[in-house]
């Protein structure tokens, strides 16, 4: 049973009375994905208004609907909440959920990695809820804490940020036993403007950590990690990475196109585990440390911590397929910035077979948005990469710095003709680009 499941639920959780208790099914912002006995929340934003759609809802069957227009404010009918802000009340309910729960709260942020890892924390976590899809924002992290199940001994939360408060606003009612940076890297520059800004934002987690729980952050700068001891001195601090001087780090690394092998290593704790996993490139490998650094210090045993690290799956990342005339397609297009990029590139870096980069463009870079896709087509070139193909405005630039046997499109069609009458057996073939070039339409092509 979810933490919402009837509207005698949301009673407790938002403090407010109901007029008569009706079952809920599941959880909707949307009516075209409404389902029956859904709870329907009227969200208002800068260019929609889902209050504009509360008859709608209910005539598509919810349960009940949360509302914050003033025209429901007198309501009288008994599937209708009033609220003064929708948004507020998902907090509120959140937020009470929260103080109820009892098991182990962990919380992730980070510019590069978090979805990825919050599901390898997720996966070895049994018996845990985590959240849904990629609901990390204001709206979507109460949405999966309202559909975490009661019964969960653990919930493991992604945190996503976007401009300066948006850490600080999730994690203050999450309030986590463990908070995870996963990295700081060049994600969000348009409104964060520098990799500073990126490191004040993720760590306003940081001071909602509950006292005595636990910090996982990267060892890479130590700059950072001298700022974030800094921040408090009744929490522990856990380390990792590649160096030799994180508590946590990765030795002996064997890297393929589909899989990778090491051996995590800890002086401090005395720990030499040979981990084998499915899950391919360096980016993985400090996933990977990040996670058994959590689970380590939740107690879990490191034998178990193994053998579950071996068994996850990532669904939508980096999928590997048979794609156009028998080549291999990696589709790793969910998301795109620099940092992740190089890490993508590094993975296709590996392959014996003819190397092929499909990029669209970066986006949310601002002013830094020629130079980091110039820098993106030098490290492509860097790496040895074959075939550089830019679809979007900005991917000129990196073809550009590519140089040779790089090729910019900015029609679709094009780029698809292309694909079709150049992509041999030979090739492995990388698609990606950030999440508002839809680059998952070159898939099917």
């Amino acid at each position: 049973m979810k933490f919402i499941s009837n509207s005698n639920d949301i009673s407790k959780f938002l403090g407010t009375s109901v007029k008569k208790n009706i079952p809920i099914k599941s959880i909707s912002t949307d009516t075209r994905t409404l389902r029956k006995n859904a709870l329907f929340i009227a969200i208002k934003g800068n260019s929609f208004n889902g209050n504009k759609y509360v008859n709608t809802a209910i005539k598509k069957g919810a349960s009940l609907v949360i509302a914050d227009g003033k025209e429901f404010k007198d309501s009288k009918n008994k599937q209708i909440i009033y609220v003064p802000d929708s948004i507020k009340a998902l907090k509120r309910i959140s937020k009470n959920i929260i103080s109820s729960f009892e098991g182990e709260i962990v919380g992730i942020t980070g510019s590069n990695g978090k979805t990825s890892t919050t599901s390898m924390i997720y996966q070895c976590l049994k018996g845990s809820s985590s959240t849904i899809k990629n609901f990390n924002n204001e709206i979507g992290m109460p949405l999966s804490i309202m559909n975490a199940k009661r019964a969960s001994t653990s919930l493991v939360m992604e945190m996503g940020a976007a401009n300066f408060g948006d850490i600080h606003y999730l994690s203050s009612f999450l309030k986590p036993d463990v908070g995870v940076i996963t990295n700081i890297g060049s994600s969000h520059l348009e409104s964060l403007k520098n990799i500073n800004g990126v490191f004040k934002v993720k760590s306003e987690m940081v001071s909602n950590i509950k006292k005595n729980g636990c910090l996982v952050i990267p060892s890479e700068n130590k700059n950072h990690q001298s700022q974030w001891r800094e921040m408090r001195n009744d929490i522990s601090i856990i380390t990792f990475g590649l160096s030799k001087d994180s508590d946590f780090y990765a030795a002996d690394i064997k890297y393929s196109i589909n899989k990778t092998s090491f051996t995590i290593l800890s002086t401090k704790h005395n720990i030499k585990q040979r981990i084998n996993s499915n899950l391919a490139g360096e980016h993985n490998v400090k996933n990977i440390l990040a996670t058994f650094s959590v689970l380590f210090f939740l107690n879990r045993p490191e034998k178990d911590i193994v053998k579950n690290i071996k068994n996850i799956k990532l669904m939508g990342r980096q999928d590997q397929f048979s794609w156009i005339n028998k080549s291999t397609l990696i589709d790793d297009t969910y998301n795109a910035n620099p940092d992740s990029v190089k890490k993508s590139i590094d993975l296709l870096s590996n392959s014996k077979k003819r190397k092929v980069l499909v990029l669209g463009d970066m986006l949310e870079l601002g002013r830094m948005r020629k130079y980091m896709h110039k820098k993106i087509g030098n490290y492509a070139s860097h790496k040895k990469i074959d075939i550089f193909l830019g679809f979007g405005d900005l991917t000129k630039y990196a073809v550009d710095a590519f140089g040779k046997n790089g090729v910019f499109f900015s029609n679709e069609n094009e780029l698809k003709i292309f694909l079709k009458q150049n992509i041999s057996s030979d090739d492995v073939v990388l698609l990606k680009g950030s999440r508002g070039m839809q680059m998952e339409k070159f898939i099917n092509v």
